[in-house]
């Protein structure tokens, strides 16, 4: 029974123990969480040192200085000695009062917004002046239009439907020339070709001497004066020769140089059809010579439409079929006619030039360059135009000048307090634009034309609300200006515009915020004094805790140390029993 009483107690203490130990472990947390609310506490009241109010000071009428809390509306609301500031939001737009909105947007005009803020005298008390009657400046555009409209409808004699077309005639001397003169080679070549082929002598050219031979995908082809196709192996290289004849006929007996730096020389042996025999055709064709040669010299080719595209890398061939050269400057040139000549010429006598290049080139050159076209001569239809013209007049006759007066009498409010309406003439502007009236007053039914020039077109509106509370609310606009949400603009003056009229001139400009000289920025001492007096109480409850828990803490110590004695005690006399009974029993 003692050896289970002794048990029981030690098992009894050794739970107060341990209860013991876990009440002491909670308190010394909980003087921890003492540690991090005297921290929170002194962080509080170091904010509340850090934190600072803005202040707007302005003097009233009397002169004296006022101090009060910065807020939208005692920066943008009139004062006599006050600076005119306005708020601007991200958008560029003035931020204005719910009043100052509803008397914008009732408004029609700046002088019914100046009204609605009493600065105005009474009707049939103002100044008449003469201003520019709006309906002058509208009855003088629209004779203007009109004006311009009918003189846009006058008759042009150049016009095409005035003009009756002449009939085109074709002058072609310096081509039956060419063609007559050179039938003496066509002659003399074709005579030989056409006996080998069993024809008769000048079967292949017609009565006019033209030569009847063309080219196809098979070479030259010629046919006699019935049509019929004669066979074409014997005439490829007689037809050559005879085209290449052609082009010794153009030049003068002498030397030459192409374009590409190469020398050409046309000799008596190319030139023995000029003796003047054979009906006079040797004639012809030296006078054709002549001709072509003297007036070559100077004339640019006729053509120029070929080859326009070669550059310093053509080849040479290419520059030589081209109506283009270049100068000693390297800049591209048309060609003479003459240079034009030697180039084909001495194409091909070099063997540069196939069959269909011969050929093309001696058609394009007989056939456009040496033919002359006869411009047309046109004639005008003067009596549809007299006519045109007569009824053109009598409809310039219905448009009428505006019988307008340019100035008309107008009343001008007297403006009673100065200061106050440069003030609103400021804000009107700022929210509207640069007009004295909103967009498309002058197409409302409550416009007059007598009150003056009202703009028809937009104005450029520019403002929103900023709701009473947020305009009244320090903070608001404290943190509305540290963020970047609003920025500050401040109307600056020039010269007046009107002399004697007391109403300025001004500009709205932005400003840094804290350029601003009756804006100040200060501590907020009741905020320091109630973080202040919240974190002395803080600490004194703080300290007042601590110390409990220490007493808390020292009792459960001392109590754990007479549990520790007593349990030490108890397992020492368990421990003798045992080792008593052991001895016993063995």
């Amino acid at each position: 029974m003692g050896m289970s009483a002794s048990q029981a107690r030690l098992l009894s203490i050794t739970a107060r123990i341990n209860h013991v130990e876990l009440e002491t472990q909670y308190l010394s947390n909980a003087k921890i969480r003492l540690s991090d609310s005297t921290q929170k506490a002194s962080d509080k009241y170091v904010a509340a040192l850090n934190k600072t109010e803005y202040q707007y000071n302005y003097y009233n009428a009397a002169g004296e200085k006022i101090t009060m809390d910065l807020t939208g509306a005692a920066l943008t609301e009139y004062g006599e000695l006050k600076n005119q500031y306005g708020l601007i939001n991200a958008a560029g737009q003035i931020l204005v009062s719910e009043t100052d909105a509803a008397n914008f947007e009732n408004s029609n005009t700046l002088e019914e917004f100046l009204e609605k803020y009493g600065v105005l005298g009474d009707l049939g008390e103002g100044d008449i002046i003469q201003v520019t009657n709006p309906e002058y400046e509208v009855a003088w555009d629209e004779y203007y239009d009109e004006y311009n409209k009918w003189m846009a409808e006058k008759p042009d004699p150049t016009d095409p439907i005035y003009i009756i077309p002449g009939q085109p005639s074709t002058e072609q001397n310096l081509y039956d020339d060419f063609l007559w003169a050179n039938a003496v080679c066509y002659g003399e070549t074709m005579a030989y070709l056409s006996t080998s082929l069993g024809l008769g002598g000048g079967s292949l050219y017609d009565s006019e001497g033209r030569l009847v031979v063309s080219y196809d995908e098979n070479g030259f082809v010629a046919y006699d004066t019935s049509g019929n196709e004669l066979a074409s192996e014997p005439i490829q290289s007689w037809a050559k020769e005879c085209y290449s004849h052609v082009l010794d006929h153009l030049l003068l007996i002498g030397n030459y140089t192409t374009t590409t730096g190469d020398s050409l020389s046309i000799t008596s042996s190319s030139h023995w059809w000029l003796s003047g025999s054979l009906n006079d055709r040797g004639g012809k064709a030296a006078a054709l010579a002549g001709i072509l040669s003297e007036s070559a010299e100077t004339v640019l080719y006729a053509c120029g439409d070929n080859g326009e595209d070669i550059t310093q890398e053509s080849s040479d061939i290419e520059k030589l079929m081209s109506d283009y050269y270049f100068d000693e400057n390297g800049d591209k040139q048309l060609k003479t006619l003459q240079q034009k000549m030697v180039d084909l010429n001495y194409a091909n006598i070099s063997g540069l030039l196939s069959n269909q290049e011969l050929y093309d080139a001696i058609q394009h050159f007989v056939n456009h360059d040496l033919t002359v076209l006869n411009e047309p001569e046109d004639e005008f239809d003067k009596d549809a135009y007299l006519e045109d013209l007569a009824e053109w007049e009598a409809k310039g006759e219905e448009i009428k000048e505006p019988d307008v007066p340019q100035f008309i009498d107008q009343e001008v409010r007297k403006i009673e307090d100065l200061d106050k309406a440069q003030w609103y003439v400021n804000l009107w502007h700022r929210m509207n634009g640069t007009s004295d009236f909103k967009a498309g007053f002058g197409n409302s039914e409550d416009y007059i034309a007598g009150n003056g020039w009202a703009s028809k077109s937009e104005t450029d509106q520019n403002w929103a609300v900023l709701k009473d509370g947020d305009m009244n609310s320090p903070e608001y606009l404290k943190y509305a200006i540290e963020n970047g949400l609003i920025t500050i603009e401040q109307v600056q003056f020039t010269d007046p515009s009107e002399s004697g009229s007391g109403i300025e001139n001004a500009v709205w400009t932005s400003i840094v915020f804290s350029s601003a000289q009756d804006i100040t920025e200060q501590k907020d001492q009741v905020a320091i004094t109630i973080a202040e007096t919240e974190y002395n109480q803080t600490l004194r409850e703080i300290e007042a805790k601590d110390k409990e828990y220490d007493t808390q803490i020292k009792k459960l110590d001392t109590e754990h140390n007479a549990l520790q004695t007593e349990y030490d005690s108890i397992k020492s006399v368990i421990e003798k029993n045992v080792e008593r009974s052991f001895k016993i029993f063995s």
